[in-house]
Protein backbone atom coordinates (compact mmCIF):
# COMPACT_ATOMS: atom_id res chain seq x y z
CA UNK A 1 0.00 0.00 0.00
CA UNK A 2 2.82 2.41 0.88
CA UNK A 3 4.51 1.64 -2.43
CA UNK A 4 1.27 2.30 -4.31
CA UNK A 5 0.81 5.65 -2.55
CA UNK A 6 4.40 6.56 -3.34
CA UNK A 7 3.94 5.74 -7.02
CA UNK A 8 0.74 7.74 -7.22
CA UNK A 9 2.39 10.71 -5.52
CA UNK A 10 5.35 10.49 -7.87
CA UNK A 11 3.00 10.45 -10.85
CA UNK A 12 1.03 13.42 -9.54
CA UNK A 13 4.26 15.38 -9.18
CA UNK A 14 5.35 14.43 -12.71
CA UNK A 15 4.71 17.95 -14.02
CA UNK A 16 4.85 19.80 -10.71
CA UNK A 17 8.59 20.38 -10.94
CA UNK A 18 8.50 23.55 -12.98
CA UNK A 19 8.00 21.62 -16.21
CA UNK A 20 5.06 21.55 -18.57
CA UNK A 21 3.99 18.15 -19.91
CA UNK A 22 1.56 17.94 -22.83
CA UNK A 23 0.26 14.57 -24.03
CA UNK A 24 -1.70 13.87 -27.21
CA UNK A 25 -3.65 10.70 -26.45
CA UNK A 26 -3.88 7.85 -28.93
CA UNK A 27 -7.45 6.62 -29.35
CA UNK A 28 -8.99 3.72 -31.29
CA UNK A 29 -11.54 6.08 -32.86
CA UNK A 30 -11.10 9.41 -34.62
CA UNK A 31 -10.78 12.39 -32.28
CA UNK A 32 -8.56 14.76 -30.34
CA UNK A 33 -7.78 14.70 -26.61
CA UNK A 34 -4.80 16.56 -25.14
CA UNK A 35 -3.73 16.43 -21.48
CA UNK A 36 -1.88 19.51 -20.21
CA UNK A 37 -0.02 18.98 -16.92
CA UNK A 38 1.05 22.39 -15.72
CA UNK A 39 4.29 23.41 -13.96
CA UNK A 40 2.31 24.04 -10.76
CA UNK A 41 0.76 20.57 -10.73
CA UNK A 42 -2.61 21.37 -12.30
CA UNK A 43 -4.26 19.51 -15.17
CA UNK A 44 -6.31 20.74 -18.12
CA UNK A 45 -7.88 18.90 -21.02
CA UNK A 46 -7.90 20.48 -24.46
CA UNK A 47 -10.71 18.54 -26.15
CA UNK A 48 -11.89 15.15 -24.96
CA UNK A 49 -12.10 12.81 -27.93
CA UNK A 50 -14.97 10.84 -29.41
CA UNK A 51 -17.93 8.86 -28.09
CA UNK A 52 -19.85 6.10 -29.87
CA UNK A 53 -21.99 3.09 -29.00
CA UNK A 54 -18.89 1.04 -28.11
CA UNK A 55 -16.36 3.66 -27.11
CA UNK A 56 -16.20 6.65 -24.79
CA UNK A 57 -12.91 8.53 -24.83
CA UNK A 58 -13.53 9.86 -21.34
CA UNK A 59 -14.18 6.43 -19.86
CA UNK A 60 -11.89 4.27 -21.97
CA UNK A 61 -8.85 6.45 -22.66
CA UNK A 62 -8.70 9.73 -20.73
CA UNK A 63 -9.67 8.64 -17.22
CA UNK A 64 -7.34 5.58 -17.25
CA UNK A 65 -4.49 7.82 -18.40
CA UNK A 66 -5.22 10.39 -15.70
CA UNK A 67 -5.33 7.66 -13.05
CA UNK A 68 -1.97 6.35 -14.24
CA UNK A 69 -0.58 9.82 -13.49
CA UNK A 70 -2.28 10.05 -10.10
CA UNK A 71 -4.64 12.76 -11.37
CA UNK A 72 -8.04 12.78 -9.67
CA UNK A 73 -9.43 16.17 -10.70
CA UNK A 74 -9.28 18.63 -13.58
CA UNK A 75 -8.64 22.34 -13.40
CA UNK A 76 -10.48 22.71 -16.65
CA UNK A 77 -11.73 21.41 -19.96
CA UNK A 78 -11.23 23.63 -23.00
CA UNK A 79 -13.57 22.45 -25.76
CA UNK A 80 -12.39 23.77 -29.11
CA UNK A 81 -15.72 23.42 -30.93
CA UNK A 82 -19.02 21.52 -30.82
CA UNK A 83 -18.13 18.41 -32.81
CA UNK A 84 -18.40 15.00 -31.18
CA UNK A 85 -14.83 13.93 -31.96
CA UNK A 86 -13.64 16.83 -29.77
CA UNK A 87 -16.12 16.89 -26.87
CA UNK A 88 -17.33 13.28 -26.77
CA UNK A 89 -15.53 12.30 -23.57
CA UNK A 90 -16.43 15.45 -21.62
CA UNK A 91 -19.71 14.14 -20.20
CA UNK A 92 -18.01 11.12 -18.64
CA UNK A 93 -15.27 13.28 -17.14
CA UNK A 94 -17.77 15.78 -15.72
CA UNK A 95 -19.72 12.94 -14.12
CA UNK A 96 -16.71 11.15 -12.63
CA UNK A 97 -14.13 13.82 -11.78
CA UNK A 98 -14.29 17.27 -10.18
CA UNK A 99 -13.88 19.80 -13.00
CA UNK A 100 -13.26 23.40 -11.98
CA UNK A 101 -13.75 25.19 -15.33
CA UNK A 102 -15.41 24.52 -18.68
CA UNK A 103 -14.32 26.72 -21.59
CA UNK A 104 -15.56 27.05 -25.14
CA UNK A 105 -16.16 29.91 -27.59
CA UNK A 106 -19.80 30.50 -26.69
CA UNK A 107 -20.76 29.63 -30.25
CA UNK A 108 -24.55 29.78 -30.58
CA UNK A 109 -25.34 29.49 -34.31
CA UNK A 110 -27.90 27.11 -35.78
CA UNK A 111 -25.26 24.43 -36.28
CA UNK A 112 -24.92 23.94 -32.52
CA UNK A 113 -26.34 20.57 -31.54
CA UNK A 114 -28.76 20.09 -28.68
CA UNK A 115 -26.45 17.54 -26.97
CA UNK A 116 -23.66 20.12 -26.90
CA UNK A 117 -25.98 22.79 -25.47
CA UNK A 118 -26.91 20.31 -22.75
CA UNK A 119 -23.21 19.56 -22.17
CA UNK A 120 -22.58 23.24 -21.42
CA UNK A 121 -25.50 23.28 -19.02
CA UNK A 122 -24.42 20.04 -17.39
CA UNK A 123 -20.91 21.35 -16.79
CA UNK A 124 -22.36 24.24 -14.82
CA UNK A 125 -24.79 21.97 -12.95
CA UNK A 126 -21.79 19.88 -11.91
CA UNK A 127 -20.15 22.97 -10.44
CA UNK A 128 -17.80 24.00 -13.24
CA UNK A 129 -17.34 27.68 -13.94
CA UNK A 130 -18.34 28.37 -17.53
CA UNK A 131 -16.23 30.71 -19.69
CA UNK A 132 -17.06 31.74 -23.27
CA UNK A 133 -13.63 32.71 -24.59
CA UNK A 134 -12.87 34.58 -27.80
CA UNK A 135 -10.06 36.63 -29.34
CA UNK A 136 -8.20 38.76 -26.80
CA UNK A 137 -9.13 36.66 -23.77
CA UNK A 138 -6.64 34.80 -21.62
CA UNK A 139 -7.17 31.57 -19.73
CA UNK A 140 -5.73 30.85 -16.29
CA UNK A 141 -3.82 27.58 -16.59
CA UNK A 142 -1.83 28.47 -13.47
CA UNK A 143 1.48 30.17 -12.68
CA UNK A 144 4.27 29.95 -15.22
CA UNK A 145 1.94 29.75 -18.21
CA UNK A 146 0.36 32.33 -20.49
CA UNK A 147 -2.61 31.09 -22.50
CA UNK A 148 -4.08 33.44 -25.09
CA UNK A 149 -7.16 33.02 -27.26
CA UNK A 150 -6.23 34.13 -30.79
CA UNK A 151 -9.47 33.20 -32.55
CA UNK A 152 -12.40 33.30 -33.14
CA UNK A 153 -13.29 37.01 -32.98
CA UNK A 154 -16.14 37.94 -30.69
CA UNK A 155 -18.55 38.24 -33.62
CA UNK A 156 -17.33 34.87 -34.99
CA UNK A 157 -15.92 34.33 -38.47
CA UNK A 158 -18.21 34.97 -41.40
CA UNK A 159 -17.35 32.03 -43.61
CA UNK A 160 -19.59 33.11 -46.45
CA UNK A 161 -16.52 34.62 -48.10
CA UNK A 162 -14.26 31.66 -47.43
CA UNK A 163 -12.75 30.29 -50.66
CA UNK A 164 -13.66 26.78 -49.57
CA UNK A 165 -17.36 27.77 -49.41
CA UNK A 166 -17.62 25.64 -46.33
CA UNK A 167 -20.82 24.29 -44.87
CA UNK A 168 -22.33 24.75 -41.43
CA UNK A 169 -20.11 21.85 -40.33
CA UNK A 170 -17.14 23.85 -41.54
CA UNK A 171 -18.43 26.97 -39.82
CA UNK A 172 -18.08 25.19 -36.49
CA UNK A 173 -14.55 24.10 -37.43
CA UNK A 174 -13.43 27.55 -38.53
CA UNK A 175 -14.67 29.08 -35.29
CA UNK A 176 -12.60 26.69 -33.18
CA UNK A 177 -11.00 27.92 -30.00
CA UNK A 178 -7.46 28.74 -31.19
CA UNK A 179 -4.99 28.78 -28.28
CA UNK A 180 -1.42 30.03 -27.92
CA UNK A 181 0.25 28.65 -24.78
CA UNK A 182 3.63 29.96 -23.66
CA UNK A 183 5.94 28.43 -21.07
CA UNK A 184 9.16 30.39 -20.77
CA UNK A 185 10.63 30.58 -24.27
CA UNK A 186 8.45 27.77 -25.59
CA UNK A 187 5.20 28.38 -27.47
CA UNK A 188 2.56 25.73 -28.22
CA UNK A 189 -0.30 26.22 -30.67
CA UNK A 190 -3.64 24.42 -30.36
CA UNK A 191 -5.85 25.42 -33.32
CA UNK A 192 -8.64 22.87 -32.94
CA UNK A 193 -10.16 22.26 -36.36
CA UNK A 194 -9.69 25.82 -37.62
CA UNK A 195 -9.82 25.96 -41.39
CA UNK A 196 -7.95 28.46 -43.54
CA UNK A 197 -10.15 31.39 -42.50
CA UNK A 198 -9.26 30.96 -38.83
CA UNK A 199 -5.56 30.42 -39.51
CA UNK A 200 -5.30 33.38 -41.90
CA UNK A 201 -7.01 35.52 -39.28
CA UNK A 202 -4.38 34.54 -36.71
CA UNK A 203 -1.59 35.21 -39.20
CA UNK A 204 -2.95 38.70 -39.88
CA UNK A 205 -3.55 39.61 -36.24
CA UNK A 206 -0.41 38.13 -34.63
CA UNK A 207 3.11 39.54 -34.86
CA UNK A 208 5.72 37.34 -36.57
CA UNK A 209 7.65 37.07 -33.30
CA UNK A 210 4.63 35.68 -31.46
CA UNK A 211 4.00 33.16 -34.22
CA UNK A 212 7.33 31.41 -33.71
CA UNK A 213 6.65 28.13 -31.95
CA UNK A 214 8.23 25.10 -30.38
CA UNK A 215 5.19 22.86 -30.93
CA UNK A 216 2.23 23.00 -33.31
CA UNK A 217 -0.82 20.77 -33.26
CA UNK A 218 -1.90 20.08 -36.83
CA UNK A 219 -5.17 21.88 -37.54
CA UNK A 220 -8.13 19.57 -38.17
CA UNK A 221 -6.11 16.47 -37.22
CA UNK A 222 -3.43 17.41 -39.75
CA UNK A 223 -5.81 17.72 -42.70
CA UNK A 224 -5.91 21.51 -42.90
CA UNK A 225 -2.80 23.27 -41.61
CA UNK A 226 -2.41 26.39 -43.75
CA UNK A 227 1.01 26.44 -45.50
CA UNK A 228 1.62 30.04 -44.42
CA UNK A 229 0.91 29.12 -40.81
CA UNK A 230 3.40 26.25 -41.01
CA UNK A 231 6.07 28.57 -42.41
CA UNK A 232 5.35 31.29 -39.84
CA UNK A 233 5.58 28.96 -36.86
CA UNK A 234 8.47 26.67 -37.95
CA UNK A 235 8.19 24.47 -34.86
CA UNK A 236 10.59 21.90 -33.51
CA UNK A 237 7.72 19.41 -33.24
CA UNK A 238 4.38 19.06 -35.02
CA UNK A 239 1.76 16.58 -33.87
CA UNK A 240 -1.56 15.21 -35.07
CA UNK A 241 -4.21 13.09 -33.42
CA UNK A 242 -5.77 10.97 -36.13
CA UNK A 243 -6.32 7.48 -37.50
CA UNK A 244 -3.89 5.74 -39.83
CA UNK A 245 -6.41 5.55 -42.68
CA UNK A 246 -9.56 7.42 -43.75
CA UNK A 247 -11.56 5.71 -46.49
CA UNK A 248 -12.62 8.13 -49.20
CA UNK A 249 -10.43 10.94 -47.92
CA UNK A 250 -8.30 13.19 -50.10
CA UNK A 251 -5.27 11.74 -48.31
CA UNK A 252 -4.98 8.24 -46.75
CA UNK A 253 -3.86 9.78 -43.46
CA UNK A 254 -3.57 13.43 -42.48
CA UNK A 255 -0.30 12.45 -40.86
CA UNK A 256 1.23 12.13 -44.33
CA UNK A 257 0.05 15.63 -45.17
CA UNK A 258 1.48 16.99 -41.92
CA UNK A 259 4.85 15.41 -42.66
CA UNK A 260 4.90 16.95 -46.14
CA UNK A 261 4.21 20.38 -44.66
CA UNK A 262 6.47 20.42 -41.62
CA UNK A 263 9.42 18.11 -42.25
CA UNK A 264 10.88 20.37 -44.99
CA UNK A 265 10.82 23.15 -42.37
CA UNK A 266 12.95 21.05 -40.01
CA UNK A 267 10.22 19.82 -37.70
CA UNK A 268 9.92 16.33 -36.27
CA UNK A 269 6.38 15.09 -36.92
CA UNK A 270 4.47 12.77 -34.59
CA UNK A 271 1.10 11.15 -35.27
CA UNK A 272 -0.87 9.25 -32.64
CA UNK A 273 -1.85 6.51 -35.11
CA UNK A 274 1.83 5.84 -35.79
CA UNK A 275 3.48 6.76 -32.49
CA UNK A 276 0.84 6.10 -29.83
CA UNK A 277 0.68 8.65 -27.04
CA UNK A 278 2.85 11.70 -27.78
CA UNK A 279 4.36 13.39 -24.72
CA UNK A 280 6.18 16.68 -25.11
CA UNK A 281 7.88 18.27 -22.11
CA UNK A 282 8.93 21.91 -21.77
CA UNK A 283 11.42 23.14 -19.20
CA UNK A 284 10.88 26.72 -20.34
CA UNK A 285 14.00 26.76 -22.50
CA UNK A 286 13.68 23.69 -24.70
CA UNK A 287 11.19 20.95 -25.51
CA UNK A 288 11.76 17.20 -25.60
CA UNK A 289 9.50 14.48 -26.96
CA UNK A 290 8.73 10.93 -25.90
CA UNK A 291 6.46 8.56 -27.79
CA UNK A 292 5.25 5.02 -27.19
CA UNK A 293 6.78 3.80 -30.43
CA UNK A 294 9.14 5.18 -33.03
CA UNK A 295 8.02 4.47 -36.57
CA UNK A 296 10.01 5.00 -39.74
CA UNK A 297 7.67 6.67 -42.22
Amino acid sequence: MKLLLFLLLAAALHAADGKLVVTWLNMPEHGLAIVVQTPAGGTWMIDTGHVSDKYDAGRDTIEPFLKSRGITKLDGIASSHPHGDHHGGALWLLNHLPVKTFVDTGYAARGLSLPYTRLRQHAQERGARYIAATEGDTLDFGPGLTVEVLSPPKQMHNTGSDPAKITEHGQLNTNSLFLRLQHGKNVFFFPGDAYGTGQRYVLEKTSPEKLKAAVVTGAHHGFNTHPEFAHATRPKFASASCLAFYAGSEVPSPGDKLKDQFEPLGAKVFVTAWNGNIEITSDGNDVTAKVEKEVAK
